[in-house]
C-alpha cells in the first residue's frame, strides 16, 4: 500500500495540466485504488448548464476504482469501469464515463499513460505523469 501525489501534462483536443492523489494498494500482479485529480485546463471552457451558461475554470475527476495488471515492469494496463469528471465551480454537470488505459514507466517517477474514454470528447489523451 503506497500514497503519492502526481503531476501531470494531458495532451487531447484540449490540453491541460493536472495534479492528482492516489492510493495504490497491491496484490501480486494486480494494482487497485482511487485518484482524485484537479484539471487546470489552459483557458476556462463555456458550457450550457441548462438554464444558463457558466464557465469552467477547472474539473475535478474522481477516479474511485481503478484495477490494473502489471505486464511487466515497465507496462500497466487498467481499467477504471466508472469515474466522476464535472466543472469547478460546482454547477451544471457530470459525467460517469469508463476509461482503459496503458501505463508505462519510463524511468523511476516518470511514466506515459495513454487512455481511450467512452465519451463524446475527449475520447484520447496521452498524460506525462510526474510522481512527486
Amino acid at each position: 500500500e503506497q500514497s503519492f501525489c502526481e503531476l501531470s501534462a494531458n495532451l487531447s483536443s484540449r490540453s491541460s495540466l493536472s495534479i492528482s492523489i492516489e492510493k495504490e494498494f497491491t496484490s501480486g500482479n494486480w494494482l487497485f485504488g482511487p485518484r482524485v485529480e484537479l484539471i487546470n485546463l489552459f483557458t476556462p471552457v463555456n458550457y450550457d448548464g441548462g438554464d444558463s451558461t457558466y464557465q469552467m475554470l477547472a474539473q475535478l475527476r474522481i477516479r474511485l476504482v481503478q484495477i490494473e495488471y502489471r505486464v511487466n515492469s515497465h507496462l500497466r494496463v487498467g481499467v477504471a469501469p466508472f469515474w466522476m469528471l464535472g466543472p469547478l465551480p460546482k454547477r451544471g454537470f457530470y459525467k460517469t464515463p469508463s476509461s482503459i488505459y496503458a501505463h508505462i514507466q519510463l524511468k523511476e517517477g516518470l511514466s506515459l499513460e495513454t487512455t481511450y474514454t467512452m465519451a463524446y470528447q475527449d475520447a484520447f489523451q496521452i498524460s506525462i505523469r510526474k510522481k512527486l
